[in-house]
């Protein structure tokens, strides 16, 4: 801790996220906020000397990072709950719990005394717990009783058991776009599980691969479900917090690549969905007892603005807040400038703009700080990019100081400004 001013400016209420249709609430009031992702919190920093690193150093920087964060305002983490690959699995949380817990609980206590909450990604790699016991992803979604699905269901049971009483974590997070992952077998026979050649040294990432062929893909009503098993296993055990599914915006044409599972379809339909079709597909995605519609937004050249309108009806139809766990302008327009790109502040003004206007209570810039070599971009380091800082502390202070009922229909004048919001990023691109 860097000092006794920013513990007691920032200190966390015992008080949980809840909702009440969708209205986000936390003390009774309605809740709004922005946050950030830094995936690699956990394992590149507290874990790095099972990686080679130096901890201390680690622990510094990453004490120094949250430092940051929590004097600019923004207070919200989601996060990579386990290392990425199955080895690094194996190595930490399996072969040596006792420290992986400690480790938690110390990067748990770092944020609570910043007061940050946390929003822990229970499953990023959608093949991790696969490639421990040597089984396929069709194992894993569609056979509760196998040996991945089981050793999946006692990570998340432990850590939900040892957390549940615990306001540092704002909500659960099942996945990490895993709907980026489903009805794409035509396109990869091989399997949708990386790393596909397993002819390489690749024992540094997963030492018992399961098979790499067409076992290792799966379709989207299998994925609804697993992620709809795994919500229920997560509120069988956890009355205090929310869940949410970590997808991605779903691909233009994603209800007509499902039907093509459906159908076992030999050649990729990418027809473009129309909008009931978009609207049908997100449904089918977000199964009870999730609490929230969710998705992934990166402004592209050509805006995406009309996507996240129709994300934002469907999650008012099922009674639900629209919530955006990534947020950001596409690398396909920053390039290796980043948010030093001319266009990064000016476009991440109006996309805040847009999800202000759509009232979307919780959005999660990418990324903060984040130092993996080479780096996810684009990525906010704060003492270079100071403007886009400010701004992001400027959009907290003004959501934070709205206390107003959530709006629920999307009126005419919300329409007419998203138009003005995409005519001006059109402008600032072409």
């Amino acid at each position: 801790m860097a000092g006794t001013s920013v513990e007691t400016q920032y200190e966390i209420a015992p008080s949980f996220l809840t909702r009440k249709g969708a209205q986000l609430l936390l003390n009774g009031q309605p809740f709004r906020s922005l946050g950030v992702n830094k995936h690699e919190l956990f394992s590149a920093y507290y874990l790095a000397d099972f990686f080679g690193g130096d901890r201390k150093a680690a622990l510094s920087s990453a004490r120094r990072s949250l430092d940051n964060l929590a004097k600019s305002g923004l207070t919200t983490i989601r996060f990579n709950a386990l290392p990425h690959w199955s080895a690094q699995i194996e190595d930490t949380y399996m072969k040596s719990r006792d420290v992986f817990w400690q480790r938690f609980d110390e990067m748990v206590k770092d944020c609570q005394e910043r007061g940050i909450r946390l929003i822990p990604v229970l499953l990023w790699n959608i093949g991790a717990f696969i490639d421990i016991v040597g089984e396929s992803l069709q194992d894993f979604a569609n056979h509760p009783r196998s040996k991945s699905r089981a050793l999946f269901n006692a990570w998340v049971e432990e850590i939900v058991t040892k957390y549940r009483d615990d306001p540092t974590v704002l909500f659960w997070e099942i996945t990490n776009e895993a709907n980026l992952t489903v009805d794409l077998r035509p396109m990869f026979p091989q399997g949708i599980v990386p790393p596909t050649d397993l002819t390489k040294p690749y024992k540094h990432l997963t030492r018992n691969p399961g098979p790499r062929d067409w076992r290792n893909n799966w379709s989207a009503d299998e994925m609804a479900a697993f992620v709809r098993e795994t919500a229920v296993l997560v509120k069988s055990i956890d009355k205090n917090h929310l869940v949410a599914a970590g997808y991605s915006a779903p691909r233009p044409s994603a209800w007509h690549l499902w039907l093509g599972s459906l159908k076992r379809a030999e050649k990729m339909d990418w027809t473009k969905d129309s909008e009931e079709e978009q609207a049908n597909f997100v449904r089918l995605v977000h199964p009870e007892p999730l609490d929230f519609v969710d998705c992934h937004i990166y402004l592209e050249r050509g805006e995406n603005f009309d996507q996240l309108v129709l994300l934002k009806r469907v999650a008012n139809e099922l009674d639900k807040p629209l919530y955006v766990g990534e947020a950001g302008i596409s690398v396909k327009v920053l390039g290796e400038q980043g948010y030093a790109h001319p266009v990064a502040q000016d476009g991440l003004r109006l996309l805040l703009e847009a999800m202000e206007t759509l009232d979307v209570p919780l959005v999660l810039v990418w990324a903060w700080e984040d130092f993996c070599q080479p780096p996810h971009e684009p990525n906010i380091r704060p003492e270079v990019h100071k403007d886009v800082v400010a701004l992001l502390r400027e959009v907290q202070s003004r959501w934070r100081a709205n206390n107003q009922p959530s709006k629920r229909e999307i009126s005419d004048a919300q329409k007419q400004r998203l138009q003005s919001i995409a005519q001006r990023w059109r402008e600032i691109v072409k």
